[in-house]
Protein backbone atom coordinates (compact mmCIF):
# COMPACT_ATOMS: atom_id res chain seq x y z
CA UNK A 1 0.00 0.00 0.00
CA UNK A 2 1.46 3.66 -0.64
CA UNK A 3 1.85 5.92 1.88
CA UNK A 4 -0.93 8.19 0.47
CA UNK A 5 -3.32 5.30 0.90
CA UNK A 6 -2.27 4.97 4.09
CA UNK A 7 -2.26 8.35 5.02
CA UNK A 8 -5.97 8.72 3.79
CA UNK A 9 -7.25 5.51 5.36
CA UNK A 10 -5.78 6.79 8.85
CA UNK A 11 -7.36 10.01 8.43
CA UNK A 12 -10.85 8.49 7.45
CA UNK A 13 -10.12 6.99 10.73
CA UNK A 14 -8.94 9.04 12.76
CA UNK A 15 -9.91 12.81 11.64
CA UNK A 16 -11.30 15.21 14.78
CA UNK A 17 -14.91 16.12 14.44
CA UNK A 18 -14.76 19.28 13.60
CA UNK A 19 -17.79 21.84 12.31
CA UNK A 20 -15.77 23.14 9.02
CA UNK A 21 -15.70 19.38 8.25
CA UNK A 22 -18.86 18.84 7.95
CA UNK A 23 -19.74 20.08 4.40
CA UNK A 24 -17.30 20.71 1.47
CA UNK A 25 -18.93 24.26 1.14
CA UNK A 26 -15.98 27.11 0.59
CA UNK A 27 -17.03 30.37 2.77
CA UNK A 28 -16.90 28.33 6.30
CA UNK A 29 -13.80 26.78 5.42
CA UNK A 30 -12.13 30.10 4.41
CA UNK A 31 -13.32 31.34 7.37
CA UNK A 32 -12.22 28.40 9.54
CA UNK A 33 -8.81 28.40 7.66
CA UNK A 34 -7.83 32.24 8.09
CA UNK A 35 -9.23 31.94 12.03
CA UNK A 36 -6.77 29.12 12.87
CA UNK A 37 -3.40 31.30 11.56
CA UNK A 38 -1.80 32.06 14.52
CA UNK A 39 -4.93 30.55 16.67
CA UNK A 40 -5.41 27.04 18.43
CA UNK A 41 -8.68 24.99 16.96
CA UNK A 42 -9.67 24.58 20.91
CA UNK A 43 -10.16 28.09 21.51
CA UNK A 44 -11.09 29.34 17.84
CA UNK A 45 -14.10 27.03 17.75
CA UNK A 46 -16.26 28.92 19.40
CA UNK A 47 -15.64 31.84 18.24
CA UNK A 48 -15.60 30.36 14.65
CA UNK A 49 -19.22 29.56 15.22
CA UNK A 50 -20.78 33.04 16.89
CA UNK A 51 -18.99 34.12 13.86
CA UNK A 52 -20.63 32.08 11.57
CA UNK A 53 -23.86 32.75 13.42
CA UNK A 54 -23.58 36.42 12.48
CA UNK A 55 -22.54 36.06 9.12
CA UNK A 56 -23.47 33.02 7.41
CA UNK A 57 -22.70 34.09 3.97
CA UNK A 58 -19.97 36.07 2.05
CA UNK A 59 -23.24 38.07 1.28
CA UNK A 60 -23.73 38.93 5.28
CA UNK A 61 -20.25 39.82 6.05
CA UNK A 62 -20.12 42.10 2.98
CA UNK A 63 -22.97 44.64 4.30
CA UNK A 64 -21.71 44.60 7.45
CA UNK A 65 -19.59 47.23 8.95
CA UNK A 66 -15.68 46.85 9.72
CA UNK A 67 -16.39 47.93 13.41
CA UNK A 68 -18.71 44.76 13.85
CA UNK A 69 -16.57 42.29 11.75
CA UNK A 70 -13.76 43.82 14.32
CA UNK A 71 -15.93 43.29 17.57
CA UNK A 72 -16.45 39.87 16.28
CA UNK A 73 -13.14 39.01 15.86
CA UNK A 74 -12.57 39.52 19.33
CA UNK A 75 -9.98 37.07 20.82
CA UNK A 76 -8.68 36.08 17.60
CA UNK A 77 -5.92 39.21 17.46
CA UNK A 78 -4.22 40.12 14.46
CA UNK A 79 -7.33 42.04 12.95
CA UNK A 80 -5.96 43.24 9.91
CA UNK A 81 -7.15 39.56 8.84
CA UNK A 82 -10.69 40.74 9.61
CA UNK A 83 -10.31 43.56 7.55
CA UNK A 84 -9.33 41.77 5.01
CA UNK A 85 -11.91 38.83 5.06
CA UNK A 86 -14.72 41.56 4.83
CA UNK A 87 -12.79 43.24 1.84
CA UNK A 88 -12.79 39.78 0.14
CA UNK A 89 -16.26 39.04 1.05
CA UNK A 90 -16.97 42.50 -0.86
CA UNK A 91 -15.11 41.01 -3.83
CA UNK A 92 -16.74 37.99 -3.77
CA UNK A 93 -20.26 39.57 -3.85
CA UNK A 94 -19.59 42.28 -6.26
CA UNK A 95 -17.41 39.80 -8.65
CA UNK A 96 -18.32 36.53 -8.43
CA UNK A 97 -22.01 36.23 -7.19
CA UNK A 98 -21.22 35.50 -3.08
CA UNK A 99 -18.68 32.35 -4.93
CA UNK A 100 -15.27 31.58 -4.27
CA UNK A 101 -13.91 31.31 -8.08
CA UNK A 102 -12.14 27.87 -8.73
CA UNK A 103 -9.21 29.64 -10.44
CA UNK A 104 -6.15 29.41 -7.84
CA UNK A 105 -4.93 33.07 -9.80
CA UNK A 106 -8.16 34.33 -9.22
CA UNK A 107 -8.37 33.75 -5.64
CA UNK A 108 -4.43 34.69 -4.65
CA UNK A 109 -5.85 38.07 -6.15
CA UNK A 110 -8.28 38.24 -3.29
CA UNK A 111 -7.62 40.75 -0.30
CA UNK A 112 -5.44 39.01 2.78
CA UNK A 113 -5.84 35.47 0.71
CA UNK A 114 -2.17 34.25 0.57
CA UNK A 115 -1.35 30.90 -0.93
CA UNK A 116 -1.63 28.36 1.67
CA UNK A 117 -5.10 29.63 2.27
CA UNK A 118 -5.96 29.92 -1.52
CA UNK A 119 -4.21 26.04 -1.84
CA UNK A 120 -6.45 25.10 1.44
CA UNK A 121 -10.07 26.16 0.27
CA UNK A 122 -9.62 24.74 -3.10
CA UNK A 123 -8.48 21.53 -2.64
CA UNK A 124 -10.98 21.09 0.62
CA UNK A 125 -14.21 22.55 -0.95
CA UNK A 126 -13.42 21.56 -4.82
CA UNK A 127 -11.27 18.93 -4.46
CA UNK A 128 -8.81 20.69 -6.32
CA UNK A 129 -5.31 19.29 -6.77
CA UNK A 130 -3.71 22.02 -4.81
CA UNK A 131 -1.20 20.86 -2.14
CA UNK A 132 -0.78 22.93 1.00
CA UNK A 133 1.81 24.17 3.00
CA UNK A 134 1.52 25.73 6.94
CA UNK A 135 3.72 24.89 9.49
CA UNK A 136 2.48 21.30 10.52
CA UNK A 137 3.04 20.34 7.16
CA UNK A 138 6.23 21.43 6.72
CA UNK A 139 7.09 19.75 9.96
CA UNK A 140 5.78 16.73 8.78
CA UNK A 141 7.13 16.86 5.45
CA UNK A 142 10.57 17.68 6.74
CA UNK A 143 10.89 14.73 8.73
CA UNK A 144 9.43 12.20 6.04
CA UNK A 145 11.35 13.50 3.20
CA UNK A 146 14.33 14.36 4.88
CA UNK A 147 14.83 18.32 4.17
CA UNK A 148 17.62 18.68 6.48
CA UNK A 149 17.61 22.96 5.57
CA UNK A 150 16.22 25.52 7.53
CA UNK A 151 12.56 25.09 6.90
CA UNK A 152 12.11 29.43 7.38
CA UNK A 153 15.06 29.68 5.55
CA UNK A 154 14.45 31.91 1.90
CA UNK A 155 14.11 28.90 -0.13
CA UNK A 156 12.60 26.34 1.84
CA UNK A 157 8.75 27.47 0.95
CA UNK A 158 9.20 26.80 -2.73
CA UNK A 159 11.44 23.64 -1.81
CA UNK A 160 8.97 22.11 0.16
CA UNK A 161 6.16 23.28 -1.88
CA UNK A 162 7.88 20.92 -4.25
CA UNK A 163 7.95 18.32 -2.44
CA UNK A 164 4.26 18.51 -1.44
CA UNK A 165 2.57 18.73 -4.76
CA UNK A 166 4.90 15.21 -5.51
CA UNK A 167 3.27 13.89 -2.31
CA UNK A 168 -0.55 15.12 -3.02
CA UNK A 169 -3.00 12.61 -3.47
CA UNK A 170 -4.75 13.60 -6.56
CA UNK A 171 -7.45 11.43 -6.09
CA UNK A 172 -8.48 12.89 -2.38
CA UNK A 173 -6.19 16.34 -2.73
CA UNK A 174 -8.75 17.74 -0.21
CA UNK A 175 -8.50 14.73 2.22
CA UNK A 176 -5.33 14.99 2.11
CA UNK A 177 -4.15 18.00 2.88
CA UNK A 178 -6.06 17.35 5.96
CA UNK A 179 -4.46 14.50 6.65
CA UNK A 180 -1.34 15.77 6.35
CA UNK A 181 -2.00 18.98 8.84
CA UNK A 182 -3.69 16.16 10.83
CA UNK A 183 -0.65 14.41 11.10
CA UNK A 184 0.95 17.05 12.02
CA UNK A 185 -1.46 18.53 14.77
CA UNK A 186 -2.13 15.32 16.64
CA UNK A 187 0.77 12.61 15.88
CA UNK A 188 4.27 14.34 14.34
CA UNK A 189 4.21 17.06 17.38
CA UNK A 190 6.88 18.92 17.23
CA UNK A 191 8.28 17.73 21.54
CA UNK A 192 7.93 13.68 21.47
CA UNK A 193 6.11 12.98 18.28
CA UNK A 194 3.89 9.53 18.36
CA UNK A 195 5.94 7.98 15.49
CA UNK A 196 4.73 4.45 16.67
CA UNK A 197 1.09 5.12 15.47
CA UNK A 198 1.98 7.50 12.48
CA UNK A 199 0.69 6.17 9.13
CA UNK A 200 3.87 7.24 7.38
CA UNK A 201 6.42 5.34 9.85
CA UNK A 202 7.43 2.75 7.80
CA UNK A 203 9.28 5.36 4.92
CA UNK A 204 10.16 8.60 7.17
CA UNK A 205 13.83 9.70 6.71
CA UNK A 206 13.44 11.02 10.50
CA UNK A 207 12.41 7.89 12.00
CA UNK A 208 15.00 5.53 10.03
CA UNK A 209 17.76 7.49 10.79
CA UNK A 210 16.95 8.66 14.40
CA UNK A 211 16.58 12.50 13.51
CA UNK A 212 13.15 13.19 14.99
CA UNK A 213 14.63 15.76 17.19
CA UNK A 214 16.74 17.35 14.69
CA UNK A 215 14.14 17.92 12.16
CA UNK A 216 12.56 20.30 11.25
CA UNK A 217 15.40 22.39 11.20
CA UNK A 218 14.08 26.04 12.67
CA UNK A 219 16.72 28.89 12.68
CA UNK A 220 15.12 32.41 12.85
CA UNK A 221 16.48 35.14 11.87
CA UNK A 222 14.02 38.15 13.55
CA UNK A 223 15.25 39.19 16.76
CA UNK A 224 12.63 40.18 19.05
CA UNK A 225 12.59 43.70 19.86
CA UNK A 226 11.19 45.29 23.18
CA UNK A 227 9.62 48.61 23.68
CA UNK A 228 8.54 50.73 26.17
CA UNK A 229 5.70 53.09 26.06
CA UNK A 230 2.57 54.37 27.83
CA UNK A 231 -1.12 53.57 27.18
CA UNK A 232 -3.17 56.18 28.31
CA UNK A 233 -6.72 55.76 29.98
CA UNK A 234 -8.49 59.16 29.08
CA UNK A 235 -11.46 59.84 31.43
CA UNK A 236 -14.57 62.31 31.20
CA UNK A 237 -16.93 61.72 33.20
CA UNK A 238 -17.94 58.01 33.18
CA UNK A 239 -16.58 57.62 29.15
CA UNK A 240 -12.96 56.98 27.95
CA UNK A 241 -11.35 58.30 25.04
CA UNK A 242 -10.59 55.92 21.87
CA UNK A 243 -9.03 57.17 18.73
CA UNK A 244 -7.79 55.81 15.38
CA UNK A 245 -4.95 57.08 14.38
CA UNK A 246 -3.82 57.15 10.58
CA UNK A 247 0.00 56.06 11.22
CA UNK A 248 0.28 53.58 14.06
CA UNK A 249 2.85 50.51 13.98
CA UNK A 250 -0.17 48.59 15.54
CA UNK A 251 -3.90 48.22 15.93
CA UNK A 252 -4.02 50.13 12.39
CA UNK A 253 -7.77 50.74 11.55
CA UNK A 254 -8.97 50.00 14.38
CA UNK A 255 -10.40 52.53 17.43
CA UNK A 256 -7.86 51.95 20.50
CA UNK A 257 -6.80 53.46 23.59
CA UNK A 258 -4.17 56.01 23.28
CA UNK A 259 -0.58 54.72 23.18
CA UNK A 260 3.06 55.50 22.37
CA UNK A 261 6.37 54.06 22.77
CA UNK A 262 9.16 56.39 24.84
CA UNK A 263 13.00 56.10 24.72
CA UNK A 264 15.64 55.03 22.31
CA UNK A 265 13.68 53.46 19.32
CA UNK A 266 14.63 51.09 16.69
CA UNK A 267 13.03 53.22 13.91
CA UNK A 268 10.62 55.75 12.54
CA UNK A 269 7.93 53.09 12.47
CA UNK A 270 7.70 53.31 16.31
CA UNK A 271 7.79 57.01 17.15
CA UNK A 272 5.10 58.29 18.96
CA UNK A 273 2.68 61.08 17.49
CA UNK A 274 1.87 64.34 18.31
CA UNK A 275 -0.81 63.31 20.30
CA UNK A 276 0.73 61.05 22.27
CA UNK A 277 3.05 63.81 22.72
CA UNK A 278 0.17 66.31 23.64
CA UNK A 279 -0.85 63.86 26.29
CA UNK A 280 2.73 63.96 27.51
CA UNK A 281 2.30 67.56 28.15
CA UNK A 282 -0.42 66.61 30.88
CA UNK A 283 1.39 63.94 32.25
CA UNK A 284 1.19 66.16 36.04
CA UNK A 285 -2.54 65.88 36.24
CA UNK A 286 -2.37 61.75 35.66
CA UNK A 287 -2.18 59.18 37.53
CA UNK A 288 -0.12 56.06 36.34
CA UNK A 289 -2.13 52.75 37.51
CA UNK A 290 0.51 50.07 37.12
CA UNK A 291 1.86 48.04 33.86
CA UNK A 292 0.85 45.63 31.73
CA UNK A 293 2.77 43.61 29.39
CA UNK A 294 1.61 42.75 25.79
CA UNK A 295 3.23 40.24 23.03
CA UNK A 296 2.49 41.37 19.17
CA UNK A 297 4.36 38.84 16.55
CA UNK A 298 8.41 39.39 17.60
CA UNK A 299 7.75 42.47 19.55
CA UNK A 300 7.84 42.30 23.40
CA UNK A 301 5.66 45.56 24.77
CA UNK A 302 5.56 46.84 28.79
CA UNK A 303 3.45 49.90 29.22
CA UNK A 304 2.32 51.87 31.92
CA UNK A 305 -1.03 52.91 32.07
CA UNK A 306 -1.47 56.88 32.78
CA UNK A 307 -5.12 57.39 34.21
CA UNK A 308 -6.19 61.01 33.09
CA UNK A 309 -9.61 62.47 34.09
CA UNK A 310 -10.54 65.80 32.60
CA UNK A 311 -13.53 67.96 33.16
CA UNK A 312 -13.74 69.75 30.10
CA UNK A 313 -12.06 68.44 27.36
CA UNK A 314 -12.67 71.06 24.68
CA UNK A 315 -8.65 71.32 23.77
CA UNK A 316 -8.39 67.93 23.59
CA UNK A 317 -10.56 67.19 21.04
CA UNK A 318 -9.82 70.21 19.11
CA UNK A 319 -5.96 68.86 18.77
CA UNK A 320 -7.51 65.57 17.44
CA UNK A 321 -9.87 67.31 14.70
CA UNK A 322 -6.92 69.58 13.73
CA UNK A 323 -4.82 66.00 13.64
CA UNK A 324 -7.26 64.73 11.26
CA UNK A 325 -7.53 62.02 14.62
CA UNK A 326 -10.67 59.97 14.35
CA UNK A 327 -11.96 59.50 17.94
CA UNK A 328 -15.10 59.02 20.16
CA UNK A 329 -15.68 58.45 23.61
CA UNK A 330 -17.21 54.65 25.12
CA UNK A 331 -18.43 53.87 28.67
CA UNK A 332 -16.49 51.06 30.63
CA UNK A 333 -18.78 48.38 29.31
CA UNK A 334 -18.14 48.92 26.10
CA UNK A 335 -14.43 49.22 25.88
CA UNK A 336 -13.76 45.70 25.03
CA UNK A 337 -16.35 45.45 22.39
CA UNK A 338 -15.10 49.33 20.88
CA UNK A 339 -11.58 48.29 21.23
CA UNK A 340 -11.56 44.60 20.29
CA UNK A 341 -8.49 43.40 21.59
CA UNK A 342 -6.77 41.39 24.40
CA UNK A 343 -5.03 45.03 25.45
CA UNK A 344 -8.33 46.39 25.92
CA UNK A 345 -9.14 43.82 28.88
CA UNK A 346 -6.11 44.28 30.23
CA UNK A 347 -6.34 47.82 30.92
CA UNK A 348 -9.56 47.17 32.11
CA UNK A 349 -8.47 45.20 34.87
CA UNK A 350 -6.45 47.80 36.01
CA UNK A 351 -8.61 50.58 35.83
CA UNK A 352 -10.96 48.27 38.07
CA UNK A 353 -7.93 46.75 40.60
Amino acid sequence: MNPQKKLHDWYLLHKRDLPFRKKKQAYPIWISEVMLQQTRVAAMLPLFENFLNRFPNPEELAKASEEEVLAHWKGLGYYSRARNIRKAAIQLVNLYNGSFPKDLELVLKLPGIGNYTARAVLSIAYDLPYAVLDGNVKRVLARYVGYTKNILGPKADLELQEKANEFLNLDFPGDHNQAMMELGATICLPESPKCLVCPLMEGCFARIHGKTKDLPIREKSQKQISLQGEIWIVQKDDVYLLIKEPKNRFLKGMFHLPYGFLGELPNNEYQPSDFFHFLGSLKGKSQTLGTIKHTITHHKLEYSVPHLKLNHTRDLESFLKTSGIDFKWVNLDSLETEFPSSLAKKVKKILLY
